[in-house]
């Protein structure tokens, strides 16, 4: 009799079907998720997280979140949440300040 051992999976289908195997593929998935969390974090504040405090607050908050957790060895579930949510505010604050903040 065989035992199948089922990869734990985060829950989100998208994220799913593009790191089907994150517990695996660990290594890889960190070195892209370090090079974009860090490189959106720094162009957010080269756009404009100078000028504004609680944009500045915000930025290293998210990125310095997903740093630590990538650092501490946390589950994947937690590094891939933190990371998607430091992009996703990076994006946003770059858009804002290159369209908005004129």
């Amino acid at each position: 009799m065989t035992i199948v051992k089922e990869e734990p999976k985060t829950g989100i289908r998208f994220i799913d079907k593009i790191f089907f195997d994150a517990e695996t593929n660990r290594f890889g998935i960190i070195g892209m998720l370090l090079i974009a969390v860090g490189c959106l974090g720094g162009v957010g504040v080269l756009t404009g997280g100078l000028e504004y405090t609680l944009e500045l607050i915000i930025l290293v908050a998210s990125t310095m979140f997903a740093l630590a957790m990538i650092l501490a060895v946390a589950p994947m579930k937690w590094i891939l949440y933190s990371s998607f949510i430091s992009i996703l505010i990076s994006i946003a604050c770059i858009v804002i300040n290159l369209f908005f903040l004129v």
